[in-house]
């Protein structure tokens, strides 16, 4: 995309690459998140890729593009994330019933070997009711995995809005519906105590210089911090600028609550593995 409209303040204002790029860092910041595709029919929302260390150029893009939408540019990862969508939308179809895989083989990223894979770690406990079946892994065939499950919901998929069962940790259980909530959507708790964890999905607008804390787009209450995490997750979805978060597509299993101040959403991870980065390949 060479051209963004802007929806700051209310107002409207189409920017070009070249224009936007010159702004003051100030301005930049405020209006990065309010971003979206200039085709009116698709109006998708969109994220603004500083210049890399290596030389790319900067640019604007968008992970949502409308079908057809002729910003949008077809490469093999939208493929991959349209065909992840279809998936879903038949395993919905298919299935009253799945288990969620935090380390299914979708969700390895490329060059990962499976000795690379973390150790599975032990239930969650919290937030979610206990299954009546007593026999989960044994009834049940069909896994669900992090990146695919993001990919799908990125690209449309009815997982956001199904009734259908998901099973964490082979014991405790949520409708889909209750379970992903996009980042923009996320109620926090007033205390982390009592706050439910959940799927929380979305794209990642932009980190603050230490990429300590990531602040989602289409949302500017809301922040992840992940500094205790960092190492870990950036080594494993080979993240080496600020520029490789921007518009990154992500989605995490954790706990949304109020600062003490109650004036931002803070969304804790539940811990470095139960995660998934899908950094933008354009």
């Amino acid at each position: 995309m060479i051209d963004a409209v802007c929806t700051y303040d209310g107002k409207r204002k189409i920017y070009n690459i070249y224009n936007f790029q010159k702004l003051s860092n100030s301005d930049i910041e405020k209006y990065r998140q309010y971003l979206e595709c200039p085709n009116p029919k698709c109006a998708a929302e969109a994220y603004y890729r500083r210049k890399s260390v290596d030389g790319k150029a900067a640019c604007f893009g968008s992970r949502y593009h409308v079908q057809g939408c002729n910003e949008g540019r077809s490469s093999p990862q939208r493929e991959r994330e349209v065909k992840h969508a279809l998936e879903v939308d038949k395993i919905i179809a298919d299935s009253s019933e799945v288990a969620f895989d935090f380390f299914a083989a979708d969700s390895k990223p490329s060059g990962e070997s499976k000795t690379d894979r973390p150790s599975k770690p032990k239930p969650t406990g919290s937030g979610s009711t206990k299954s009546h079946t007593g026999a989960v892994a044994t009834v049940r065939k069909t896994a669900l995995g992090m990146e695919i499950a993001l990919n799908s919901l990125m690209r449309g998929s009815d997982l956001a809005q199904s009734d259908m069962i998901i099973a964490i940790d082979e014991k405790y259980t949520y409708k889909a519906k209750n379970l992903f909530v996009n980042f923009a959507d996320a109620e926090p708790a007033d205390n982390p105590k009592d706050a439910r964890p959940k799927m929380f999905w979305g794209t990642i607008s932009h980190s603050d210089t230490d990429m300590e804390w990531l602040n989602p787009a289409d949302c500017d209450d809301v922040g992840i911090p992940i500094k205790k995490h960092k190492d870990k997750i950036f080594n494993r979805f080979k993240i080496t600028e600020r520029r490789d978060l921007e518009g990154a597509g992500f989605i995490l299993f954790g706990k949304c609550f109020w600062n003490a101040q109650k004036t931002r959403k803070i969304i804790e991870l539940w811990n470095a593995d139960r995660i998934f980065v899908s950094v933008d390949e354009g």
